[in-house]
């Protein structure tokens, strides 16, 4: 039977039905065709607000990865500066509090606290810096305080982190002992102090010695790479970022001898150590040869004499001034090649010790007349007492009328401008020369003595490896290589700044040197075990102003007080010169004088001598100047 609110199924219901569900789907087509339109623009235009994209999104950033700054080796390969990791400790105190107090658990807490004195204990035998007690109060107030990061100990090696690693609540690591560990990198010096003002540094704005010059080399470049947080706020690298590995930079090998250098460091602190006058001191020692330096010392104090002696300064190469007698052998040089000098025994009048022309009467010739009863003096004679008559008296007859032939060796000599060097800071000599507003009447005179003419001590040394290397003089430097990972990738070799004289004058002024150390004012260099040739030199400083304190004299201050420096230069074996060295001493302010022939030559002559020791080759020299008596066979009684 067919009830009354029963649809029927008729075409004419059918069709209905088709007809709703055609729009239907026409409607679902369409709206998933502009979904789809929809999500394709925004797949390919659309930009999410970084705000909100950061909101879901993990924080990244960027890590910059430094270089391993590149190490300053010695010329046989052993270290003047590395960078190491160093590690500064530091604990959080109040690791596991919480965890006690929401338990109620005192027994633990004291547990804890007992660990903790224990680990004190420890951290006292180790630093020594502070007793159990007082690490003690600093934990146990950190912990009271809420401190997270309480400075245990800074600048540790990681021997000595494995050692604290293994102390008591140490060992239980960051989550139960509350150990924390940073790590940097630190330049060492593994020598101290050795060479320091040639090594250098670079902090900041304040750049110095061969740190500063090869930087480019020794920084290296650095890498990045972009860290992601995870959600315990530790960070991992994000993979889906661009990684680039830090380049670490190259190793610098100079000529610097660690053993040259310790020897001439030595030797020189125990000479001027003592004496409180005593302001300054260097060594510079130099290979004939090559002109490669294998020492440069440069001690110094504060201004007051109770200071330590300390690398503070290069005055090999910033200290410009007069250096006195060591100059004299300038003008023999320049007499001997021109030809106006034969031979050193040629003689001049000795006049009373007189040059006319406004010049200083110089009383050693008084001296000298009165105990030989001569009236003539040879050129070696001359040299070897160091007279100032002597050689004013060569330059005013030789050059009088031609003064500038004289400094045109001077120049030839390199004595007059600032050459490249390896460091910066290398003095510009002041040459008072005929035109210049210095040049006077005398000037000519006092030049061929050493005034009038101002240089550094590495232009001296270098002009006297020239007469070592028989007239060549060669181009000092400090850095023989650029290496990576052992390999050579730049190398620097010895270059020549000028051929200064014949062999043969070369030889004739070695002659007269070393008459110096035999028979003139370098004798305390006789008996040493290499023989040396060399010259000593005294020379006054100009003062300052404020030193002259209103005199009139630059030399000395109303008081006769003077500042004073005293210098010996040579080279040894005399007869093969091998090395080339220059030792100078500077006074304060006083009335006393330091000679070249006195501290100078006796730090000197202990450095030939360690050097001699130092090296088998030299077994040679004692050969020669020793001899053995025969043996005669002892017969046996009957």
């Amino acid at each position: 039977m067919k009830k009354e609110n029963e649809i029927q199924d008729t075409i004419e219901n059918r069709d209905r039905i088709h007809v709703v569900m055609f729009f239907v789907s026409i409607v679902v087509l369409v709206l998933s065709v502009f979904i789809l339109a929809r999500i394709i623009h925004i797949q390919a235009s659309y930009n999410v607000d970084p705000k909100v994209v950061n909101l879901f999104r993990p924080l990244s950033q960027r890590h910059v990865d430094e270089p391993v700054r590149g190490r300053i080796l010695s010329t046989d390969g052993r270290p003047f500066a590395i960078s190491a990791p160093l590690y500064d400790i530091y604990m959080d105190c109040t690791i596991r509090k919480r965890e006690f107090e929401e338990k109620g658990d005192a027994e633990a807490e004291q547990t804890w606290r007992e660990k903790a004195r224990e680990l004190c204990s420890a951290l006292s035998r180790e630093f020594g810096d502070k007793s159990a007690d007082q690490y003690y109060s600093a934990i146990i107030q950190g912990r009271e305080k809420g401190s997270k990061y309480l400075s245990i100990k800074k600048n540790i090696d990681l021997n000595t982190l494995r050692r604290v690693q293994g102390f008591p609540l140490f060992q239980e690591g960051g989550y139960r002992g509350g150990i924390i560990v940073e790590s940097h990198e630190e330049r060492i010096y593994p020598y101290d102090s050795l060479a320091r003002r040639v090594i250098g540094y670079v902090k900041d704005t304040l750049r110095k010695g061969l740190e500063a010059n090869f930087d480019y080399e020794l920084h290296g470049k650095a890498g990045y790479e972009w860290r992601r947080v995870t959600d315990d706020n530790s960070w991992i690298r994000d993979l889906d970022s661009t990684v680039v590995l830090a380049q670490d930079g190259n190793d610098i090998r100079t000529t610097l001898n660690v053993d040259f250098q310790d020897i001439a460091d030595r030797a020189l602190r125990k000479q001027i150590n003592e004496n409180d006058g005593i302001r300054a001191g260097i060594v510079i020692i130099m290979e004939a040869q090559t002109g490669a330096v294998r020492a440069m010392v440069n001690l110094s104090r504060g201004a007051t004499p109770q200071t330590t002696l300390w690398e503070r300064e290069n005055l090999c190469l910033t200290e410009v001034g007069e250096q006195g007698s060591v100059m004299k052998t300038v003008t023999l040089l320049s007499v001997v090649e021109d030809g106006y000098v034969k031979n050193l025994e040629q003689t001049l009048p000795t006049n009373n010790g007189f040059v006319p022309g406004g010049y200083k009467q110089d009383v050693h010739i008084l001296d000298y007349q009165r105990e030989t009863g001569r009236r003539d003096i040879t050129v070696m004679h001359g040299f070897e007492i160091s007279s100032n008559y002597v050689f004013t008296w060569l330059a005013e007859n030789y050059y009088g009328s031609r003064p500038q032939e004289l400094f045109d060796h001077i120049y030839s000599y390199r004595l007059g401008e600032a050459f490249d060097f390896d460091i910066s800071g290398l003095g510009t000599p002041v040459v008072n020369r005929p035109g210049t507003a210095g040049w006077s009447k005398t000037t000519l005179g006092t030049t061929a003595y050493g005034y009038g003419i101002s240089v550094t001590p590495l232009h001296v040394a270098t002009f006297y490896n020239g007469i070592a290397n028989k007239g060549r003089m060669m181009k000092p430097y400090l850095v023989e290589s650029v290496e990576k990972d052992g390999r050579v990738i730049k190398r620097y070799e010895p270059s020549v700044l000028n051929n200064i004289c014949s062999r043969n004058t070369a030889d004739t002024v070695t002659r007269a040197l070393r008459s110096v150390v035999m028979d003139g004012t370098a004798t305390r260099l006789k008996g040493a075990k290499l023989s040396v040739a060399g010259k000593t030199g005294t020379a006054q400083v100009v003062l300052t102003p404020q030193e002259r304190a209103g005199s009139t004299d630059p030399y000395h201050d109303p008081w006769g007080r003077k500042k004073n420096q005293g210098t010996f230069v040579g080279f040894f074996p005399a007869d093969n010169p091998k090395y080339t060295i220059l030792c100078t001493v500077y006074s304060y302010l006083s009335g006393q004088s330091f000679y070249g022939g006195t501290l100078p030559a006796l730090a000197v002559r202990e450095i030939v001598d360690k050097i001699y020791a130092l090296d088998p080759e030299w077994e040679k020299e004692l050969h020669r100047t020793g001899s053995v008596p025969v043996m005669k066979k002892e017969e046996k009684e009957p």
